[in-house]
């Protein structure tokens, strides 16, 4: 099995996918054994104010479906 931990601090996810759930261009924050954890970035609306929201959130390997780093279109 590949080194999980191998995806470095900064590292951009263009897609990564679960069962539940699917993120869009995500930033690795840590990775080890256990898990993934990323940052993603979304704008909310809350009693009319418009805000970003960060957030930071683990991903057990075990739920991961898969990635996608890249892409390329021709």
């Amino acid at each position: 099995m590949a080194d999980k931990g191998a995806l470095t601090v900064g590292v951009r996810i263009r897609e990564l996918v679960t069962a539940a759930n699917a993120w869009h261009d995500v930033t690795v924050q840590h990775s080890d054994a256990v898990g993934l954890v990323f940052e993603v970035q979304r704008t909310v609306s809350e009693g009319g104010q418009i805000e970003t929201v960060v957030s930071q959130i683990l991903v057990p390997w075990a739920q991961i479906q898969y990635l996608v780093l890249m892409e390329q279109r021709v």
